[in-house]
């Protein structure tokens, strides 16, 4: 935390007890009369006035400030002593307000700057009663000072003392509940996408698009969302103009497109870009109708911005999960595998006769697919879309792990553009492209594999061609498929298998296009 935090975080409190310390001075020499005590209070109260004004003034240092306050108000305190003991109580508060700021260190400097002005006043003043009973009066309200001031130090150390991983996961488990708590009232769920095809239907309805995409920030720049509608008929968002809205907050209309944001306290969370059709409103109209749509979408914004937030957070947990998963396996099973591996060498070179070699080998051979399958395993744990530079190569490093694991040569054909798709699509393209690889490999016996892939956002295209035996009757036992295409619908793709007429083999291919949209429940 920074100083400026720390000061803020007190101001209240030392202000506080400035004005408190004041009055119950002020009492007893109202009471007394005496003109000098007064006019010391007055000078205290002027010097703690101007300390409360200082506070507010960031860029004077804070312990200078304490330290010259502690000095005015401990001379006139000393001063006083000529005429009464009424202002000793003063030196006290100081200590304890730099406790309160800087802790122990603050405190004791404090505490010794006091000490320097308390002997350099009462010594060489001959009218100060340099009595037993002055000196125990001054101790006396040291010791108090420094009792609170211990007090004030263990409360800032208490604030500013560095959480435990204990303490992390108790706030992180309160924080846990407290969003399930509140999940009932989430009518809309936590869905980014449901909550933006939401938000792209009302605007259609407001303006006269004939398409409309919803980008979200990234580290990658804008991306849009793929349940977006823009036609495909040489019509295509600028991405200089998204750029704009993203920067400036403020609606933005160029010709036939058009853009404007979705705005919360922390800013732009969103742009709905859009294509107008020829009968469109003119611009000033179509301005103010975009400023209007941008505070109406408020709720959703809040909503999205909430969504993303999970997402981000929920993807987070899911990749460490991953890799620690990844770790334990090769640990764990990878290391056991292996060392069977050699004990199944030993019962090769002890067989006695052709049938308990038959048997070892036969063993063998299974152990060497368990590992291949453990292999790949771990390697899709490892690797995903979003830890790639882009989803091309993340297909590439696939095909190429692949290749060395199956000597089978894989030929990956990049089209990407500079944007990307969001990371959750990414990561189900991904996988759709590794298990085709895999398939080719286990199924299609191919000697050859080529991956065509095109990304254009919010448009994809993914090929998978071998050279293999073509289409099989489905295995009671398989799954690949259907997970295939449950990843396809997740993301409004669209998934098609057919034997290749160039190549002889499979030709699967997952299109992804801004005209689809996901299938929700």
């Amino acid at each position: 935390m920074t100083e400026v935090d720390e000061r803020s975080r007190y101001a209240s409190v030392t202000a506080g007890a400035r004005v408190f310390a004041l009055i119950l001075l002020a009492a007893p020499v109202a009471f007394t009369g005496e003109y000098g005590p007064i006019l010391n209070v007055i000078l205290v109260a002027a010097v703690w006035m101007g300390a409360i004004f200082v506070e507010g003034l960031h860029r004077i240092p804070v312990m200078p400030a304490l330290v010259l306050e502690a000095s005015l108000v401990t001379f006139l305190a000393a001063w006083t002593l000529a005429d009464s003991r009424v202002l000793l109580p003063a030196i006290a508060l100081p200590i304890f307000i730099g406790g309160m700021v800087r802790g122990s260190r603050g405190m004791l400097e404090v505490a010794l700057a006091e000490v320097v002005v308390l002997v350099a006043t009462i010594v060489p003043n001959s009218g100060i009663e340099q009595t037993s009973e002055t000196f125990f009066a001054v101790f006396t309200w040291l010791m108090v000072g420094l009792g609170f001031g211990a007090i004030a130090a263990l409360v800032h150390n208490l604030r500013f003392q560095a959480p435990t991983t204990a303490s992390s996961y108790r706030d992180a488990r309160a924080l846990i509940a407290q969003l399930i708590e509140l999940s009932g009232d989430l009518v809309d769920g936590l869905d980014p996408v449901g909550i933006s095809q939401n938000v792209l239907d009302q605007a259609r309805e407001e303006l006269p698009l004939v398409g409309a995409v919803l980008y979200t920030p990234s580290l990658y720049g804008p991306t849009p969302l793929v349940e977006g509608d823009v036609k495909t008929s040489g019509m295509a968002l600028r991405e200089s103009l998204i750029d704009r809205v993203f920067t400036t907050a403020a609606p933005v209309q160029d010709g036939s497109e058009l853009a404007f944001p979705l705005l919360t306290d922390a800013g732009v969370v969103a742009v709905v870009g859009g294509i107008l059709a020829d009968d469109r409103p003119n611009a000033s109209r179509l301005q103010a109708e975009m400023e209007e749509l941008s505070r109406k979408f408020a709720a959703e914004a809040i909503q999205l911005d909430t969504a993303l937030l999970f997402t981000t957070v929920r993807d987070e947990a899911t990749a460490e999960e991953r890799h620690r998963l990844a770790r334990d396996l090769h640990d764990g099973v990878a290391q056991d595998l292996a060392a069977l591996g050699y004990l199944i060498d030993g019962l090769e070179e002890t067989a006695t006769d052709q049938e308990q070699t038959e048997q070892v080998d036969e063993l063998r051979t299974e152990l060497t697919r368990v590992v291949a399958e453990l292999r790949r395993s771990i390697f899709s744990l490892r690797n995903d879309a979003a830890g790639a530079a882009s989803l091309g190569e993340g297909i590439r490093a696939l095909a190429g792990h692949i290749q060395s694991r199956a000597g089978i040569p894989v030929e990956v054909v990049l089209d990407e553009g500079e944007t990307r798709l969001r990371a959750g699509v990414e990561s189900e393209l991904l996988r759709i492209a590794q298990e085709a690889m895999n398939n080719a490999v286990k199924h299609a016996r191919a000697s050859r594999i080529i991956v065509h892939c095109t990304v254009h956002p919010p448009h994809a295209m993914i090929r998978v061609v071998d050279d293999g035996r073509g289409l099989q009757s489905a295995r009671d036992d398989s799954h690949g498929l259907r997970i295939m295409r449950e990843r396809a619908r997740r993301v409004g793709a669209e998934l098609t298998l057919q034997n290749s007429t160039e190549h002889g083999g499979v030709e699967l291919t997952v299109t992804l296009s801004a005209q689809n949209s996901p299938t929700r429940a």
